[in-house]
């Protein structure tokens, strides 16, 4: 159990790399944002709104909200290092107001997800890069069926 050793020294680099994932979900919600504005990128019938201080932001299209909601974990039980975490919700009014989960990714502190490019073995890079729109926009088609 090597969270057990020096057990304060990993609570420090554990908040520090949460930290850092926190920056880079942020760096991912801001450029989302300014490719839903862009007019030469995006269909403006989506629109997002940011709530970073909460840990989530929202896309907004057909109807539906879809929230993408941070957290970070473990990478698993026996681990001192932690993931982004970014889980899928899309908000349902009736008969009663839930969110349903359809979806989500991880990431590492240099954005690198857990989301593999299609025909390649390289995943998708959630900072700055089309691929990273292009994920987004994934997420929100796929809400169109639940």
């Amino acid at each position: 159990m090597p969270y057990l050793i020096k057990p304060h020294d990993n609570l420090d680099k554990i908040s520090n790399q949460h930290i850092a994932l926190t920056l880079v979900f942020k760096e991912f919600a801001h450029f989302i944002k300014d490719c839903i504005l862009a007019p030469s990128i995006a269909n403006h019938s989506i629109a997002a709104s940011l709530h970073l201080d909460q840990g989530f932001f929202t896309t907004t299209f057909a109807g539906r909200t879809v929230s993408f909601v941070f957290t970070s974990l473990l990478e698993n039980e026996a681990s001192v290092m932690l993931v982004g975490n970014v889980k899928c919700y899309i908000k349902k009014d009736f008969p009663e107001p839930k969110l349903i989960e359809f979806g989500g990714f991880t990431f590492n502190e240099k954005g690198h997800t857990n989301i593999k490019i299609p025909d390649s073995d390289a995943t998708v890079h959630i900072t700055n890069d089309m691929g990273t729109f292009l994920m987004a926009l994934h997420f929100i088609h796929q809400s169109l069926s639940k």
